[in-house]
């Protein structure tokens, strides 16, 4: 169900043949008067969660199977590989306009991008997985993005006097200091294409969490609404205490709020002990340097999808 010859299944494809399954089921409990959706619900927990099974399975799971091939896993692994990553380089871009990811080419040896990242294929996702899948994904992410954000984070430090020295000359407007400050940084091609991917992967991870806020406002929306509302509520302070940061994780996980991306990103710094390191006030500066860097050269806006081939506009997050 989950895999085709080549690829995955869509997330909207395994729904429907699941739902399908369940029907059966259901029906056949009708004639045989027995009780089989606990089984159904162990069989689907197993898929779906990857964390210690004990306090949510009935029965024991072999160990060689706990954590390993699991859907969601599965599930999550091709997503972060074909779209996030892109590590087949086939030229997967955020289409601005229609709020998915693109591709001219199939990947992971299947469909076109947009046929697994469009609101519709996510919401199935959410439904399917559930918020024990969802985690697993927003995991990777984070993962993924750490290790980005500590690479830019390194490349921040070590530019560091090359950086204030450009601060400086753009707001003097002294041309021959900004120039001579442009030529001191290190990589510059490099670092900004890690700050592409790492807005590529903000990007995938605000497509997913407005699918779990849309999927939850359908389900439970007297929670989505307390959650919506809660998150105008909660106070400004520095620094947060830890209620008011658990509150706004959760209000980021379901998309509420309009600085979720922000609270996300600095969550991640945080754990990395680098939120309160003040190299990151160079970032416009490093971002403005890019303006002169060779990824301009391979660099074509189409209007069809509002941003960049190579998605420079992911930069914006």
């Amino acid at each position: 169900m989950i895999r085709t010859e080549n690829c995955i299944q869509r997330p909207s494809v395994i729904e429907s043949l699941l739902r399908r399954h369940l029907g059966i089921v259901h029906l056949a409990e009708q004639h045989i008067s027995m009780d089989l959706t606990e089984g159904i619900r162990e069989v689907l927990l197993a898929e779906s969660y990857t964390g210690p099974f004990p306090n949510l399975q009935m029965f024991e799971t072999p160990v060689g199977t706990q954590g390993g091939g699991s859907a969601v896993e599965m599930i999550c692994n091709w997503y972060i590989e074909n779209v996030v990553k892109d590590a087949s380089r086939i030229g997967v871009a955020f289409d601005a306009i229609q709020n998915c990811f693109r591709s001219s080419q199939p990947i992971g040896g299947g469909c076109l991008a947009e046929a697994f990242t469009d609101k519709r294929e996510l919401k199935s996702l959410v439904r399917l997985f559930g918020g024990y899948g969802i985690d697993k994904m927003d995991k990777m992410l984070r993962e993924h993005t750490s290790a980005l954000l500590n690479c830019i984070d390194s490349a921040l430090r070590s530019n560091r006097d090359a950086l204030e020295g450009l601060a400086g000359s753009v707001n003097s407007g002294d041309r021959i200091e900004r120039d001579a400050n442009l030529k001191q940084i290190i990589d510059l091609e490099t670092l900004a294409d890690l700050c592409i991917q790492a807005g590529q992967a903000i990007t995938f991870r605000r497509l997913l969490v407005e699918s779990v806020g849309a999927v939850l406002e359908e389900k439970v929306p007297l929670i989505y609404s307390l959650l919506k509302g809660l998150a105008l509520q909660l106070p400004d302070e520095v620094p947060d205490k830890n209620e008011i940061i658990r509150l706004r994780k959760v209000a980021s996980s379901v998309g509420v709020g309009d600085k979720h991306d922000a609270e996300w990103v600095h969550s991640i710094l945080a754990e990395a002990g680098a939120a309160n390191d003040n190299s990151w006030i160079l970032l416009p500066y490093l971002c403005a340097a890019f303006m002169v860097s060779n990824i301009w050269n391979g660099a074509v806006y189409d209007v069809n999808i509002g941003g960049f081939n190579n998605n420079l506009h992911c930069l914006a997050r």
